[in-house]
């Protein structure tokens, strides 16, 4: 099924984010996210809580320009598995990342994120 609910959700979530309105993107995340998930950047980073995610993602937004393309998308077993391009207004311009989205009710609660390991942020979770 590649069109579900939270197949939507997480379209909708990147479509905001690519938009600018981090703030309504954000409500789209879990109100515990920081209690049951953690983002790494690089090894050894802090856990973040939902609104150090969002401070995250404004900088990310603000300075590398960060537009999200998803190629494909599809609910397997109540996870959401996205498969796209970041493409960044930095020296590395395009990433290629696979992303496993968890849901708590209607809300993302986890997301795992992988690149190609040729690329410097090669995996994160939050």
């Amino acid at each position: 099924m590649s069109n579900t609910n939270k197949v939507q959700i997480v379209r909708k979530f990147h479509e905001l984010l690519n938009d600018g309105k981090l703030d309504d993107a954000h409500e789209f995340l879990a109100h515990d996210l920081s209690a049951h998930t953690t983002a790494h950047i690089d090894a050894g980073a802090s856990p973040m809580s939902k609104a150090d995610v969002l401070e995250s993602h404004k900088g990310i937004h603000q300075e590398l320009e960060a537009k999200t393309v998803i190629t494909d998308a599809k609910e397997v077993d109540g996870k959401v598995i996205v498969v796209g391009k970041s493409h960044l207004k930095h020296e590395i311009s395009e990433v290629p990342f696979k992303a496993v989205y968890e849901f708590k009710g209607n809300k993302i609660g986890a997301v795992k994120f992988e690149t190609d390991p040729n690329h410097k942020v090669k995996a994160f979770s939050l």
